[in-house]
């Protein structure tokens, strides 16, 4: 597969060898919806291992979790929020979320910090997402929205062949639990304010504020 057609999780790869080369086949993330992957021989959420730490970044401290097919949280929003996800994935991947460490927290951590010195603007860390197959629409969307960009609910809705429909993907946003990596922050109303964000409206301007200054480009420059 080549870099342009992007990332797609395979149900026959296993992460938990060595993380060395890693980044070599991990260009644009994609998510698919478990449906697809059973559907087609792919692998069942209940083998799925879970486990997570927490990390402290120049912006707050995040919790952070992942399976052995990639990374499923990264929550900085409130404890609480943190805590119903978590419990959201134990029920999905059919298994108790422990605290430990993984080749792929450590692949994911290393790029945080790259992202937050500025140096990373696009995360390579593959990713595990459990959800409907519209959320699934959505999120590899926002992961097509570039760095230092941003674009409106409706116009998302628009290119994903649903117009009028800027409310559902706003409720998709939010309930997107991999920020920054999958980056809802970069939606925007259209009229260029911002609205709910899980991890609080301050941090959502902090993010945009940070890709401006490391892109070049003007904030909130939209893409059409």
């Amino acid at each position: 597969m080549s870099a342009a057609s992007g990332w797609r999780l395979s149900p026959t790869r296993s992460y938990t060898q060595p993380c060395k080369g890693l980044q070599s086949y991990c260009f644009s993330p994609l998510i698919y919806p478990p449906d697809a992957l059973t559907a087609s021989g792919g692998y069942s959420l209940s083998m799925a291992t879970l486990i997570s730490k927490s990390v402290s970044t120049s912006l707050c401290e995040m919790r952070m979790a992942t399976t052995d097919r990639g990374i499923c949280l990264l929550e900085m929003g409130s404890p609480e929020r943190a805590d119903r996800e978590q419990s959201e994935l134990e029920a999905a991947f059919e298994t108790q979320m422990i605290r430990g460490e993984h080749p792929l927290l450590d692949l994911l951590e290393s790029e945080l910090d790259g992202y937050f010195s500025g140096q990373l603007t696009k995360f390579s860390v593959p990713l595990d997402c459990p959800g409907s197959e519209w959320q699934t629409k959505v999120w590899n969307a926002l992961i097509e929205i570039p760095y230092g960009e941003t674009t409106s609910y409706g116009q998302l809705a628009a290119r994903l062949d649903n117009p009028g429909g800027a409310r559902a993907v706003g409720l998709a946003n939010g309930q997107n639990r991999v920020s920054i990596v999958i980056p809802c922050h970069r939606v925007i109303a259209a009229d260029g304010t911002l609205h709910g964000y899980g991890g609080g409206i301050e941090r959502k301007q902090w993010l945009l504020d940070h890709e401006e200054v490391n892109s070049g480009s003007g904030l909130f420059a939209q893409k059409s």
